[in-house]
């Protein structure tokens, strides 16, 4: 989705998202996608860096890295929640398009509605269930195994990113009913 799109997306119709405001939204927007983006490339970079490291120790000196697999579970669960907003954003997601073109215009049109809201409606449960987990895990003081790291604020990370997802999805099907009144589809 453009920053046009997105812009439009957030704002009712009739009301225009030109100006200051508009400006702000598409400075906030472009901020949260570099921020993220560069969060998933250092978090990539670690890990790469980490089992280079761990299997070279491992094999020229029989001394892993104590924690190694720990750490890059983290690494793991950060990359992917941090990348999902961004993925959702792009509509970058993997699909298999068995009825495409089947439907005509219309049919298209409502198909993609439909993903779109069975996405929130699933995103939204996920959010919801990352958030119980955390406060439970926060609860109990859960920690890793072998580093004892506590695991409620990487339930807490994975909740929030995927509640800043859950506002992407919301934008894109706001743009797809907008696009109706556009009359851009059927």
């Amino acid at each position: 989705m453009s920053h046009a799109n997105l812009s439009a997306a957030l704002h009712p119709p009739g009301v225009l998202a030109d100006g200051a405001s508009g400006r702000r939204e598409r400075l906030a927007t472009r901020w949260l996608r570099r921020a993220l983006g560069a969060v998933v490339a250092l978090v990539l970079l670690a890990i790469m860096g980490l089992t280079f490291c761990d299997v070279f120790m491992r094999y020229w000196f029989a001394a892993p890295i104590r924690g190694a697999s720990e750490i890059v579970r983290f690494g793991m669960a950060i990359l992917i929640f941090s990348a999902f907003p961004l993925v959702t954003q792009g509509q970058q997601h993997i699909t298999v398009n068995l009825l495409q073109g089947r439907f005509g215009r219309v049919g298209s049109w409502l198909q993609h509605l439909f993903v779109l809201l069975v996405s929130v409606a699933a995103v939204g449960i996920m959010t919801w269930q990352l958030a119980s987990d955390g406060a439970d895990l926060a609860r109990n003081r859960i920690t890793t195994t072998v580093l004892e790291w506590p695991l409620a604020p990487l339930s807490d990370y994975m909740s929030a990113l995927s509640g800043v997802t859950l506002l992407v999805l919301l934008a894109l099907t706001l743009d797809h009913l907008a696009a109706l009144a556009r009359k851009e589809s059927p």
